[in-house]
């Protein structure tokens, strides 16, 4: 408490401050610097508020000292100062221009910069953000070379996160207007250029990652204005960088670069310009399971809550956002099928490799990749075609007002007729305007890769490579999401209109109505999809492919030393795929597929090798778990039934003592540790028969106790003899089932119990019933009769049923 009077000694740094000409380097020295930043030390902040200090401050960041001693221990001095957040030392040096465009003349200097300098004044510059984050937009802005000086040491990670930081700030109120701005100091054509074939690997992975980072970043922090000059809100997901990535022209310039054939990094472009599309890809469908998800809280809200207070119902313009928003990307990627068709066949770098299976062609990161690419359309395909909002997005909602449309719904009946109708004529519309949406490309491109035959390469390519794991998963995935789709898409119960409120409109009687347009839209994508399945089943000849690999691989476990083919358990999991669809889907196919299926071979593969493989699965790993009786448990927790007593068998036997009570361990006494010895002994070979005479003996004990306390009663309460009858019954079935180890219900009637044995049981609660303890007695008077009782009864009390001792002799 003596530091609040003024008592506290005097900090080494308050001495030296109040010395004539102190300098920085003479505080940099004293080991209570930082302590004394964060303390706000008055005087110290004061001092480095100096114009001519904060120079030196930053100087000394940018600038490296050729003393070994002061060369990494001053500028991370100097950054600590600044990461103290002290709001007077940074309104200092924003107030300062010429402050910040001396410190950022380190962007001018030559790639690379040190790791160090830049992880620094990335620090000083986000601190700087934070504190004034307008007036740090409006330097940046200011700076004509600051983007591209940015550009250049792009490569270095903290360079990189500093531009992730002024991205980011487009998200608060003083940063908006960041993004476009970024966007006109073309900042996505530069990145976009650094994917150029002809440039070196570690340039194409610097543009890749940044590129992957703004994506990251856009999504994440999407502004609700982030347009100028009145221009509408982006309603769509990520912001005007994103966009202008999505957009035709560079769509086209990064597939021009990815299948250049003369190039001599063309491959390393490809893999970073896949890794670009599928994180479009992935992103675009992230936001339509979000909207799925806000029209399920809407309806489910609207369902539940008696008042007019629902969720947000995602808005037409958000559909109709979504329904064009990767158009540009797949109309270039379907245009491009055929050359990725040839990369299959015949991939650019086709030298041998030395593996661990000898030297071999690899397949190289040119053809997964691009089985990754085609892979992550077909999944968009089932995510678009199977979801709900699927007639919002391909049809757009109806031309009246949604506010009009709820008050309807909830005021008149007949509410869905009329949404019917009215949807009927938004359907006819859209349908007059005919405007080309995700639906639309999605179509045309799976009709190329029939064309192309781009599946059945695929699945050449995954027997060809039998232990390519990543090949593996994602062929797996491709043939899965195509069943998957078609098999989706050909039941039409699946599909029922609904109204802008998310609701499903039921059409009235004898009406068709919204469904034609809807039912003959699905009929053209179930026809696409089916002509896939064809391709994967008879051009692809899996079935015959799955058999034959069957056989390599048993021939290969029958050598010596022999090990199944890496691809054994995904072909277990196509098997099952084909098997689901055949079950739902086969009267759709012709007879060419009806053969296939029916074949010896692969129902011989089917109730033989996979039939084995799916039981083998199912089992337990660790096989049966014990129970405390020492039967064997088939499932987790379950008894094998064979193992119990079959109905009115007797228990099990046991050792009979005085008193009539049934125990498992004979009585022993506590004369010497051998003896102890011999309890364990006992007591094991107790539980080993079966029995559990110490439990039997603390419940017993348990039940009396708990009975004895029982407020104005005694011990099994003389008032009602209603009660004891019914207390005394249910104890009875609890002796009687730690006994014989039944209750009545499962043993039913034919059940036989030992009478002698109910006798001396209910002989013995009569006895604890007659004796009545005083509710008021104390609780010692109360312990000794119950344990007169106990002695009495042959009933042992804890302490002596932890010791294993009785108290019958």
């Amino acid at each position: 408490m003596f530091w609040r009077f003024g008592f506290h000694p005097a900090s080494n740094v308050d001495a030296l401050l109040e010395k004539e000409g102190v300098t920085l380097e003479e505080l940099f020295e004293e080991d209570e610097l930082l302590q004394e930043c964060k303390s706000h030390n008055s005087k110290l902040i004061e001092f480095l508020c100096r114009p001519e200090i904060l120079l030196q401050l930053l100087n000394t960041i940018i600038i490296e000292n050729p003393d070994e001693a002061k060369k990494f221990k001053y500028p991370y001095l100097a950054s600590e100062i600044f990461g103290c957040e002290i709001y007077a030392i940074s309104d200092a040096v924003i107030t300062q221009p010429n402050l910040l465009e001396t410190f950022w003349t380190l962007l001018d200097a030559p790639a690379p910069i040190h790791p160090l300098q830049a992880s620094y004044f990335s620090k000083v510059n986000g601190i700087l953000m934070q504190k004034k984050a307008g007036d740090m937009v409006e330097f940046v802005k200011s700076q004509s070379k600051s983007i591209q000086n940015i550009l250049t040491h792009v490569g270095n990670s903290s360079i990189a996160e500093l531009l992730l930081k002024i991205i980011s700030l487009e998200e608060i109120p003083e940063g908006q207007g960041i993004v476009p701005w970024l966007s006109q100091q073309g900042l996505i054509p530069a990145l976009v250029e650094r994917l150029d074939p002809n440039l070196d690997i570690e340039t194409h992975n610097t543009a890749a990652q940044t590129l992957l980072d703004i994506i990251a970043v856009s999504y994440q922090n999407v502004g609700p204005m982030e347009q100028e000059d009145g221009a509408p809100a982006n309603v769509g997901g990520g912001n005007s960088l994103v966009d202008e990535l999505k957009s035709e022209a560079m769509m086209r310039k990064i597939f021009g670069f990815m299948l250049d054939k003369t190039a001599p990094n063309a491959t390393s472009s490809l893999s970073s310009g896949v890794i670009i599309m599928i994180e479009l890809i992935r992103r675009y469908c992230s936001e339509i399971e979000q909207a799925e998800f806000q029209q399920h809280q809407f309806q489910t809200q609207m369902m539940q809550s008696a008042r007019n207070e629902f969720g947000i119902l995602p808005t037409s313009e958000k559909m109709k956002s979504l329904a064009v928003d990767l158009n540009d990307l797949l109309k270039v990627i379907g245009e491009k099928v055929g050359e990725f068709s040839q990369l299959l066949e015949q991939p650019r770098n086709m030298n041998l490799a030395d593996t661990t299976l000898g030297r071999i062609t690899p397949l190289g990161s040119e053809r997964l990749r691009t089985c990754e690419l085609f892979a992550e359309i077909l999944h968009l395909q089932y995510l678009f075609f199977s979801s709900p909002l699927f007639e919002r997005l391909v049809f757009g909602d109806p031309p009246e007002d949604e506010d009009s449309m709820m008050e309807s719904k909830t005021s008149d009946g007949n509410a869905q007729g009329a949404g019917l109708e009215t949807l009927s004529v938004g359907v006819e519309g859209m349908r007059l305007k005919k405007v080309r949406n995700v639906g639309d490309e999605l179509s045309l491109i799976s009709e190329l890769l029939v064309q192309s035959k781009v599946l059945p390469m695929c699945l050449a390519l995954f027997f060809q490579f039998p232990w390519n794991n990543f090949l593996h998963s994602v062929v797996y995935d491709m043939i899965a999401k195509v069943f998957n789709t078609y098999s989706f898409t050909s039941q039409s119960s699946n599909f029922a209109p609904v109204g802008p409120d998310g609701n499903e409109l039921i059409p009235p009687a004898g009406e068709d109505g919204i469904l034609s347009p809807l039912e003959t839209k699905m009929k053209d994508v179930s026809g696409v999809f089916k002509r896939l399945v064809l391709s994967i089943l008879v051009e692809g000849k899996l079935t015959a492919k799955i058999t034959d690999a069957q056989r390599r691989n048993d021939f290969e476990v029958e050598q010596p030393k022999g090990v199944r083919l890496g691809y054994m358990g995904h072909l277990t999991y196509i098997s099952d795929e084909v098997s689901k669809l055949v079950e739902k889907c086969l009267d759709d196919f012709g007879p060419e597929v009806k053969d296939l299926i029916e074949s010896d071979d692969w129902q011989e593969y089917l109730g033989g090798v996979l039939r084995e493989t799916k039981d083998r699965d199912r089992q337990a790993l660790g096989g049966v778990r014990p129970t405390h009786t020492g039967q064997a448990a088939t499932s987790f927790g379950k008894i094998d039934e064979t193992d119990m007593p079959p109905l009115g068998a007797a228990p099990p036997p046991k050792k009979e003592l005085g008193g009539g009570l049934h125990h498992s361990t004979p009585p022993v006494s506590n004369d010497s540790d051998e003896e102890d010895d011999e309890l364990g002994k006992g007591v094991d070979a107790a539980i080993a028969d079966g029995g559990d005479a110490l439990g039997d003996q603390y419940a017993r004990y348990f039940c009396q106790n708990m009975v004895s306390d029982l407020p104005d009663r005694g011990i099994l309460g003389d008032d009602s003899d209603d009660e004891e009858e019914g207390l005394g019954e249910a104890i009875e079935e609890e002796l009687l089932m730690d006994e014989t180890g039944f209750d009545d219900e499962s043993k039913g009637e034919s059940m036989s119990i030992n009478s002698s044995e109910i006798d001396s049981i209910s002989s013995k609660l009569s006895d604890i019933g007659r004796t009545t303890v005083d509710a008021n007695s104390s609780p010692s008077q109360k312990q000794t009769a119950l344990a007169n009782e106990s002695v009495d009864s042959g009933v042992a009390t804890p302490a002596e049923a932890s010791s294993g001792t009785s108290s019958v002799q």
